[in-house]
């Protein structure tokens, strides 16, 4: 067990963080997550690891924590928010672009320490495999650990200023049509409407955000992806173009408005659920990267929130201070009704 100062804060001391989840993977330990306060969170940093974006990154076992299923004594642990046990963490007090943007680099940074096993004490003998990382021709005995730790600060300083400029720019840029859709969701939800928030993989996490985040401050909101047995059962015997839509014909009444997530705007089932929108009298919201992709040209899309930029990371972080600007704009308007 570690003792309460030994914990790494993956905000504070990235590259300490990356090294020490690098060489607990290459011993053959699991990433457990948690994160009481924002589980969304916790399945988001899960899917990065087992079903990376990046082309050519292997999955790595990451794992939701459970009461019913209790970290094994080999495994990584991090928390997002306070445990002084931890072997990682990151404090939930953070805004939420900042959190995602710590296990983000987190990932990042992992790939690029698991392209040097000999720097993260795993070499032939130490019960990992040296032959079985992304670049398996690095020498497992390299032994310049300083020119790596000064790699990766560089590039963690790099993206974080790439991430916040992101960001920034996506407020600026949507900051009329945020204001906009938050008066289009008050005004539903002061004539009975419901918001249903949808998106796949991570930006399920961020509907699921969403949702969350609408409950708190009084809106009636439901994530259409939070559900396995249903999404599991629909794309099974639906397929899965059709596991938001079907749910919608079941749940959704005029006058509801749905809010997707997509860092491509090009998601099959998204678009299939703006179809529907479309023709039972439901608003529907994109949020996306790469120029709105399907999003921006969808008849039944009421409004499109982009953030320019081509690196799904990115996407994600300035989608998530959009989220986050939109819910403060709900709770504004809400409180002068």
């Amino acid at each position: 067990m570690r003792a309460p100062t030994a914990s790494i804060d993956c905000t504070d001391a990235p590259v300490d963080a990356a090294l020490e989840l690098a060489g607990r993977f290459g011993r053959g330990d699991r990433l457990v997550v948690d994160a009481p306060a924002c589980p969304d969170h916790a399945h988001h940093v899960a899917v990065e690891f087992v079903h990376p974006v990046v082309a050519g990154a292997r999955p790595l076992p990451a794992l939701v924590a459970s009461p019913h299923d209790p970290p094994g004594t080999g495994d990584c642990r991090l928390t997002i928010g306070h445990d002084p046990i931890a072997d990682l963490t990151i404090s939930d007090a953070l805004d939420d672009a900042e959190i995602m943007r710590s296990y983000h680099l987190l990932w990042e940074l992992v790939q690029v320490c698991l392209e040097h096993p000999g720097l993260v004490g795993v070499a032939a003998g130490d019960g990992g495999d040296s032959t079985g990382f992304l670049y398996p021709f690095l020498d497992a005995s390299e032994s310049d650990e300083a020119a790596l730790r000064d790699a990766l600060t560089s590039s963690a300083s790099a993206k974080r200023s790439e991430s916040g400029d992101v960001a920034t720019q996506a407020l600026d840029r949507n900051s009329g049509e945020i204001e906009s859709v938050a008066a289009t969701i008050c005004d539903a939800v002061a004539h009975g409407g419901r918001v249903f928030t949808i998106g796949n993989g991570g930006s399920s996490t961020d509907a699921a955000r969403l949702a969350r985040t609408l409950r708190r401050i009084d809106v009636d909101a439901r994530s259409l992806a939070a559900d396995y047995a249903v999404l599991s059962a629909l794309a099974n015997d639906l397929g899965a173009g059709r596991i938001f839509a079907r749910q919608l014909e079941a749940f959704a009444r005029p006058g509801d408005v749905i809010v997707a997530c997509s860092t491509s705007g090009a998601s099959a089932n998204l678009l299939a659920a703006f179809d529907y929108a479309d023709s039972h009298g439901m608003v529907a919201v994109g949020i996306s990267g790469y120029g709105g992709g399907g999003f921006a040209h969808h008849v039944g899309v009421d409004h499109c929130l982009v953030v320019d930029s081509t690196s799904v990371h990115r996407i994600q972080e300035g989608q998530a201070a959009i989220i986050t600007s939109l819910c403060q704009w709900i709770d504004r308007i809400g409180a002068r009704t």
